[in-house]
């Protein structure tokens, strides 16, 4: 069956793994979901994010070149959908969706204490890609949840969430072999 090439993203690419990124505008924390998200560069570590410049995350990474992209856990879903809501800029989500702000070792916006893991992230660049704009930032501090850090750790004890479209969220299956 043929279909529009406007609705492959929502219908003919398996669903990206949601992370919550955090930035600052002036001392108020903002931390938004992002479904367009991708590792791009192991040495040096980059990851890629895909962001409307409608968004305050763009205009703040924009302003101050930081951002820290967390990864949340399945039984953060309500903390999702609470952070997708548009608020005013003046308004903190780290507040809104009752989330702790942990301080950075090297950017400026906060970690977030609750999520799985964090990524501390310097802009590297940014270049418009029709309704978004493809955002990659170097990973300069990262961090894991101490109760994940054990000997036999590695990413696939993740429990990623993942965006399956309007307002479904669904976890991690099990792996295939």
């Amino acid at each position: 069956m043929e279909v529009q090439p406007e609705w492959s993203r929502r219908h003919c690419i398996p669903p990206m793994g949601v992370v919550l990124v955090s930035t600052l505008n002036g001392e108020v924390a903002n931390l938004a979901p992002f479904g367009m998200f991708m590792p791009v560069s192991s040495r040096p570590p980059r990851i890629a994010l895909g962001i409307s410049e409608r968004r305050d995350t763009f205009r703040n990474i924009v302003n101050t070149g930081e951002f820290v992209v967390a990864v949340p856990s399945p039984e953060q879903v309500e903390v999702i959908r609470i952070c997708a809501i548009a608020y005013p800029p003046d308004v903190s989500e780290f507040e809104e969706a009752g989330v702790t702000p942990e301080p950075s070792k090297v950017v400026k916006p906060y970690r977030v204490k609750e999520c799985q893991t964090n990524l501390e992230c310097k802009l590297v660049w940014m270049k418009e890609a029709g309704d978004h704009h493809v955002v990659v930032g170097e990973i300069v501090a990262a961090a894991v949840k101490e109760e994940l850090s054990t000997p036999d750790w590695d990413r696939t004890h993740l429990q990623p969430v993942y965006f399956a479209g309007g307002d479904s969220y669904y976890g991690r299956g099990e792996l295939i072999k």
